[in-house]
């Protein structure tokens, strides 16, 4: 009997019942029954030996550590002893199955448990578990298992008293507790590995806010899902635990791994599939974690980039309510009080509730709607402070499967480029300086009043003014004075008229004015008006006062004209009406007296341009002569036109056009060309270095690829470039004596030299000669005229030559036609000049000839000019005249 039940209480230590309780597992053998059962079948000591040799073989067979089969085996010795001692002191050394003989096996079994549950209580309090745990942890199942086992032991201890033959059927019910714990207890553990399971899923999941902390919650779950002191998470390969598990990451795999379990319970399928379920909730929770991390570093680079833009972001949903905003809308919107302390995000609730704008509204429903992006729309609205911004919207839906839940708006202020573009198109409709329409405005009108009139039938006139004289008060007084007088004319323009009439400035000093359904009568009035007005002085910034006029022309629509034609015809009247002398006059258009006028004015125009193809224009050369020697030294380049039905005609007859046309620009260069060439060939061929003038006319002066043009032809034609003089008039000079100094400065650079021509029509001091990098000063015709019996003229050319010398300037006297007046000029010391006494402008060459033949130049006798003038009578033009004369200059 003893030895059956030894053997079936070291079986039940081999492989106990292990019971789990929190991270901590107890293991059962239902000890306290077999020594109830030993306690009421056999003697005291033989029951206490055989607690001894049962503990020590199940330790040896399990290979416990020394210390710990020291320790199990005493603790049992001793709760063993206790028992048995109770038993024997309440029933005594007989063994009568009584009554009493059960309740003294009771009383041995309690004391045999709480000797031994104090000494595993003892043992775990050292290491660390609080008493009171470890005796209550788990007490009512294992009073349970303790009392079951009793109650059972008493049964099988009493049958097999009774009957020996029927200890195997007594032992059966022992078996059939163990499997009905060992069911119990799996099941427990299994729920409680859920449980474990389920809480550690919950506390992963809720630590993705960083990838550590993720991490950190996996293995403290593992090391309490699997009982284990030890639990890490390392790159395959690396020395890991005994049980592991894999989480496949998006960067690369992980292994899972624990170790340092208790001994007794060996690792098993159960703890295998456990890991594998943590590494799968690991894994989910890591690649969670690494996408809110992304998903927050997006948001947070999304939010510092919408919080540093200068337009303005916001989003809506599918009811309207705003549910972003980025500090640019806010204070556009004037919702600062929305954005928290930091200016990086708002409060919702208060966003929520705010009333949505209008124009954020319409957009988002439009392009909700649509299922489409609208781009750069214009809008306009009102911030609660009363400022009024304009807007370019760009909004996209936001799109969630098919459905629109949503749209985005971007909104930049474009207040200042609408301002700029009204300003822009002011500048392009208005003229700048007085606030009236400019010609491109005008045309428009006319050309709607035009439209209107084919319709309705009614007449209107255009009136074009122009100020007279405006060029030499703008020259003498300045281009401020200039300035102010225009807009004084513009005011006094707009008082003239009617608020309906279209006023306008067409260019530099020329007012145009359409009057729209009048009569011819009506345009005369309006014209005397304007001419009755211009009669008072304008006082100017600097105190002078300037009485001015203008010059009208009328023409009128009607006839099928164009507005081109109504504009000609005005322009014509115009300069007829400052024909008749500049000062208060208007003209209206007469078919028939300014027609063929026009006409002609056009046909010039166009022979103007055959011309230039056909190389119509020829340049002569008037001699510039020494007055002391009478040598020729120099001479001025003159174009003329040999036009193919009206002769040799003058630049008089053309230049006007040309420079109206912009042709003078071709026939400018082509003079210089011809005459830089023939500079060089006369130098080449006769070996004199003959000075050559050439005129700039003031629209070639002020092209700016003038320096350009110059020195490719002189490179082109390779005359020295001292041999060549240009010249501008002493008008043209001081209109800006900044630029002409800048341009002089740079043409000087070429090596050419430069002149003033025409000198003292333009009334400048004397002093502005040094200012400019001048070689020569052109003394105008109109001071040699009357010289020698007018003392002032004589005064003003002496005063020139003198200045002139002093400064280093070379001087010419222009227009010399008589001997009193070379004799006059010698006598003030007058080097050099030019005119009919000497000879016209000859042909290129004629000049040659007379440079080849070494001739100098004489005046003609008294008989030869008496027969000179007679010759005269009989040729009108005065070209017998001068052919004459210049026969007669020509001496050895």
């Amino acid at each position: 009997m003893l030895v059956v039940f030894g053997v079936l209480w070291t079986i039940a230590w081999v492989w106990p019942l292990v019971m789990f309780q929190g991270d901590q597992s107890e293991a059962i053998s239902l000890d306290e029954g077999f020594f109830v059962v030993l306690a009421l079948l056999c003697p005291p000591g033989a029951v206490v030996l055989t607690v001894g040799a049962v503990t020590l073989v199940a330790q040896l067979i399990k290979r416990r550590p020394l210390a710990k089969v020291i320790f199990n085996s005493g603790q049992m010795l001793v709760s063993v002893a206790a028992g048995e001692a109770t038993f024997v002191a309440i029933h005594g050394f007989h063994r009568p199955l009584t009554a009493m003989a059960v309740l003294a096996a009771v009383a041995g079994a309690l004391v045999f448990i709480v000797v031994n549950s104090g000494a595993v209580a003892s043992i775990l309090g050292v290491t660390g578990t609080p008493l009171r745990a470890a005796l209550l942890d788990g007490v009512e199942i294992r009073l349970l298992v303790n009392g079951a086992g009793v109650s059972i032991a008493i049964v099988v201890a009493l049958v097999a008293a009774a009957y020996n033959w029927a200890l195997p059927f007594a032992v059966l019910p022992l078996l059939v507790l163990r499997f009905v714990l060992a069911g119990h207890f799996e099941a427990r553990s299994d729920r409680s590995r859920l449980q474990g399971l389920f809480e550690s899923t919950l506390e992963i999941s809720s630590s993705i806010e960083a990838t550590r902390t993720t991490q950190s919650a996996i293995l403290d779950s593992a090391r309490k899902l699997l009982r284990c002191s030890d639990a890490q998470l390392s790159e395959p390969g690396a020395p890991a635990g005994p049980l592991q598990a894999t989480l496949r990451l998006v960067d690369g795999p992980l292994v899972l791994s624990v170790a340092g379990r208790n001994r007794a319970e060996p690792f098993d399928g159960a703890d295998r599939a456990m890991l594998d379920a943590l590494a799968m909730v690991g894994a989910t929770s890591l690649g969670n974690a690494a996408l809110y991390k992304e998903t927050r570093q997006q948001r947070e680079r999304l939010s510092a980039i919408t919080a540093s833009l200068g337009e303005g972001v916001c989003a809506v949903d599918r009811l309207g309510r705003i549910t972003f905003l980025n500090p640019a809308a806010a204070a556009m919107l004037g919702w600062d009080e929305l954005c928290r302390t930091d200016g990086t995000w708002f409060d919702n609730d208060l966003l929520l509730s705010a009333a949505t704008p209008s124009f954020i509204l319409a957009h988002a429903q439009r392009a909700i709607a649509k299922l489409d992006t609208i781009t750069n729309d214009d809008a306009r609205f009102t911030s609660p402070n009363g400022t009024t911004h304009n807007v370019a919207v760009t909004v996209a839906p936001i799109i969630e499967g098919e459905v629109a839940t949503g749209a985005v708006l971007t909104f930049r202020d474009i207040t200042e480029r609408k301002r700029f573009e009204e300003e822009l198109a002011r500048y392009a409709f208005y003229d700048a300086l007085t606030g009236l329409p400019n010609r491109r405005l005008f045309m428009d009108h006319l050309d709607h009043a035009l439209t209107r009139s084919e319709r309705s039938g009614e007449q209107h006139a255009v009136l074009f003014a122009d100020v007279d004289r405006f060029k030499v008060i703008n020259d003498s007084l300045g281009h401020q004075s200039g300035d102010h007088l225009l807009m004084a004319i513009a005011q006094r323009l707009k008082a003239s008229v009617r608020p309906g009439d279209v006023l306008s400035r067409f260019g530099g000093d020329e007012f145009t004015l359409l009057l729209e359904g009048i009569t011819p009568e009506d345009s005369i009035a309006c014209a005397q008006r304007i001419l009755d007005r211009m009669r008072e002085p304008v006082t100017l910034p600097d105190g002078h006062e300037v009485v001015t006029s203008v010059s009208i022309g009328v023409g009128l629509t009607g006839g099928g004209k164009t507005r081109d034609d109504v504009l000609r015809d005005a322009d014509v009247a115009m300069y007829q009406a400052k024909a008749r002398g500049r000062g208060a006059c208007y003209k209206v258009f007469d078919v028939d007296a300014m027609g063929l006028r026009s006409a002609e004015r056009i046909e010039l125009e166009a022979g103007l341009r055959r011309a230039l193809e056909n190389d119509e224009f020829v340049v002569h050369f008037q001699p510039v002569v020494d007055l002391v020697e009478s040598r020729v030294v120099g001479a001025e380049a003159l174009v003329r036109w040999n036009h193919p039905t009206k002769g040799v005609l003058l630049p008089s007859d053309f230049i006007g056009v040309a420079e109206d046309t912009g042709l003078i620009m071709p026939l400018g260069l082509r003079v210089l060309e011809e005459a830089c060439t023939l500079a060089r060939q006369w130098r080449d061929e006769f070996g004199v270095a003959l000075d050559i003038a050439v005129n700039l006319s003031a629209y070639q002066f002020r092209e700016a690829g003038l320096f350009e043009s110059v020195r490719a032809i002189l490179e082109h034609t390779g005359v020295h470039p001292a041999q060549i003089c240009l010249e501008i008039t002493e008008s043209l000079a001081m209109e800006d004596t900044e630029r002409t100094a800048m341009v002089f400065e740079r043409l000087k650079g070429l090596g050419v030299r430069l002149s003033i021509d025409d000198f003292g029509t333009g009334y400048s001091a004397l002093g502005y000669l040094a200012s400019f990098p001048v070689d020569l000063v052109k003394v105008d015709r109109s001071f040699v005229e009357g010289i020698d019996r007018d003392p002032v003229r004589s005064a003003i050319i002496g005063a020139v030559v003198s200045l002139s010398e002093a400064i280093g300037i070379a001087a010419v006297i222009e227009g010399i036609e008589t001997e009193g007046q070379l004799e006059h000029l010698r006598s003030l010391g007058c080097r050099r000049g030019q005119g009919f006494l000497f000879a016209r402008a000859l042909p290129a060459q004629e000049l040659a000839e007379l440079l080849g033949s070494g001739q100098r130049l004489y005046p003609p006798t008294a008989d030869e000019r008496r027969d000179a003038e007679a010759m005269s009578t009989d040729d009108p033009s005065g070209v017998g005249r001068e052919d004459q004369l210049t026969a007669w200059r020509v001496g050895a």
